[in-house]
């Protein structure tokens, strides 16, 4: 009589168990468990709407692992004599001096694995229609919709930048066109201008008070004798008449200018009138006039050389 050799056969039932040449044994080598692969996001959010996906193909379970050593070698001195092999009788059928186990015991069908995992429907709530005006595509669309980053603060970046430039601008030019108007208008500002400020003044005070040294103090000969004024006694006449006509006479600089050797001086002289255009005795009338004076050097003074006033 034949047998077959000791080893790892299927017993008939799906599982693969130890054959020691003689019956079979209480070893049965379970295959590792093979786990579940991680479903899709597309697997999640159609089992979210109710969709069913389809049940992937089982899979063969995997070879049965190699056994202890120890156990291989105790297994293998229970058959010591080498025997032809012969067909191993599915387990659980009747076999000559050996137990016969129930196949209520060992009889379940075998283990599937690979198959796809089940989830459960999703809640009625998530497959209602959206709300009027919502973009369709639920779950996904907004799992998937990439976020838009916010581009304002490159707005408010440029406009502090261009808020702080224009305050360094008016901080800078304010003060320049302020000095530029000053120096241009009707302030003095070297010691030459103030000079010639100073001499237009004496000349205003030598009309209102007939002081005819003061107009020899700051004028030029050149312009006495065009006005004709060659001795005092005519230019304090004229300034007589001056008083008589005029009343509350008011001097304000407004305007001084330096070209080389010469400096303009610009006024705006207002008055009360006494008299009518004949010389007659009027009622009282304001009136003003601008006039300009032009400065020459003599010495280290300097006096009105010219005289002319604005219609």
């Amino acid at each position: 009589m034949t047998t077959t050799p000791p080893g790892w056969y299927d017993d008939g039932h799906g599982a693969m168990r130890w054959w020691d040449g003689v019956q079979w044994t209480e070893h049965v080598a379970q295959p590792d468990p093979v786990a579940s692969p991680a479903p899709s996001e597309a697997e999640i959010v159609a089992a979210q709407l109710g969709f069913e996906q389809p049940a992937a193909p089982a899979t063969a379970p995997p070879a049965a692992p190699a056994i202890d050593p120890g156990v291989a070698a105790y297994l293998a001195q229970q058959n010591t004599a080498a025997v032809p092999p012969q067909p191993v009788p599915p387990y659980g059928a009747a076999q000559p001096e050996a137990p016969q186990y129930a196949p209520a015991q060992y009889g379940a069908a075998p283990q599937q694995y690979g198959a796809a995992p089940q989830y459960p429907t999703a809640d009625p709530a998530y497959a209602q229609p959206p709300y009027p005006g919502a973009a369709p595509g639920g779950a996904f669309a907004a799992a998937t919709e990439p976020r838009s980053s916010s581009k304002l603060w490159i707005v408010w970046v440029v406009l502090g930048v261009v808020l702080l430039g224009i305050v360094i601008a008016v901080a800078v030019v304010v003060p320049l066109l302020i000095l530029n108007a000053t120096s241009g208008g009707g302030a003095a500002q070297t010691d030459d201008e103030k000079a010639a400020v100073s001499a237009v003044q004496t000349y205003d005070h030598a009309w209102q008070t007939g002081d005819c040294d003061e107009l020899l103090a700051v004028t030029t000969e050149d312009f006495r004798e065009a006005s004709q004024y060659v001795d005092c006694e005519t230019f304090q006449s004229d300034a007589a008449n001056f008083d008589d006509t005029f009343d509350d006479y008011e001097l304000a600089i407004t305007g001084v200018e330096s070209d080389e050797d010469e400096i303009e001086i610009t006024t705006n002289e207002t008055y009360t009138l006494l008299v009518d255009e004949n010389g007659d005795p009027a009622d009282p009338s304001s009136g003003a006039t601008v006039y300009h004076y032009t400065l020459v050097p003599d010495g280290s003074a300097w006096v009105i050389d010219d005289l002319y006033y604005d219609e």
